[in-house]
């Protein structure tokens, strides 16, 4: 269908007086969207305002009963004790950071309450892709031995753990959610890998094969690293891409893959591989994974 182009009519200007009042309208209107701009980003610098500013923020996204100030520089978060000291201190030393700082804060405040309030049900099971690093890290937050999350080698330094897991957040399961999903450690990650697998659609659905030096991309709501368990899966899209196939994921809802192996191709990948992974609040792996019928393998 044809694209019709129309061409905006022209009032005329009138000169003088006019002309100048609209510039000047102009000019304030500019100032004062600069004013409000600057004034939304301006944190309290006082103890007391700046409690009231953090827990407004995550108020937006918690909700008002689930947020309340406690004392300044201390929040109630749900039932948990939030101190804000070590904020306030770094916005005091450096003014200019101080809105992003809070921002960080916010949002992991906001990611760890919903996963930790996300129900132990076998409907959210889901089986997750991550680095043995970060899982060993999780148990020594929680005081676990190496056993804790149940954690088994996948490739290189990844490994897959049973998870629950929204759209929203994740959570490790821990023993005691074992004793309330009554199912053993097999059954949990059997049931974990059944719930991902259909809540995947297939490599090809979503996947186009890359032509020669670009770059294809997996992104969105599901867990895309997830998909690397299901080898079969990207039998279609290597043999679209005449047998050639290497992936990469950054972070938790991304996966970057290429259809050819030329030095420069594998560049690109890993160019952008590094630039998710320094924006991502969840960075996964700069590792890239070779395709075969057999597995995925490290590639130096």
């Amino acid at each position: 269908m044809p694209v019709m182009r129309l061409r905006p009519s022209r009032a005329p200007v009138q000169r003088g007086s006019s002309l100048r009042a609209a510039c000047a309208a102009m000019a304030w209107l500019g100032v004062a969207v600069a004013g409000a701009q600057a004034q939304s980003t301006v944190v309290p610098p006082d103890a007391p305002g700046f409690t009231e500013y953090v827990a407004s923020q995550l108020r937006q996204q918690l909700g008002d009963a689930t947020v309340v100030v406690r004392e300044p520089l201390t929040l109630g978060i749900a039932s948990e004790r939030t101190p804000l000291d070590k904020l306030y201190a770094a916005c005091q030393s450096n003014r200019s950071h101080c809105a992003d700082d809070v921002n960080a804060f916010v949002k992991t405040r906001t990611q760890a309450f919903r996963a930790a309030t996300i129900p132990a049900t076998r409907e959210t099971l889901r089986l997750a892709v991550r680095t043995a690093a970060s899982v060993q890290q999780a148990q020594r937050e929680v005081g676990g031995d190496a056993t804790t999350f149940r954690p088994r080698p996948f490739v290189g330094p990844l490994v897959t753990v049973p998870v629950f897991d929204t759209l929203r957040a994740s959570r490790l399961i821990s023993e005691k959610d074992y004793k309330t999903l009554n199912l053993s450690v097999d059954q949990v990650r059997e049931t974990a890998r059944k719930n991902t697998y259909d809540a995947m659609p297939q490599v090809l659905q979503t996947a186009k094969p890359a032509a020669a030096g670009e770059v294809g991309k997996l992104d969105g709501p599901v867990p895309q690293p997830s998909r690397l368990v299901f080898i079969d899966d990207w039998k279609p899209l290597a043999d679209a891409q005449k047998g050639k196939l290497i992936v990469a994921a950054p972070s938790n809802d991304t996966v970057l893959y290429v259809g050819d192996d030329d030095a420069a191709t594998i560049d690109a990948l890993r160019a952008q591989v590094r630039e998710i992974m320094g924006k991502s609040a969840n960075p996964l792996t700069d590792v890239l994974l070779r395709w075969s019928p057999s597995g995925w393998t490290v590639m130096p």
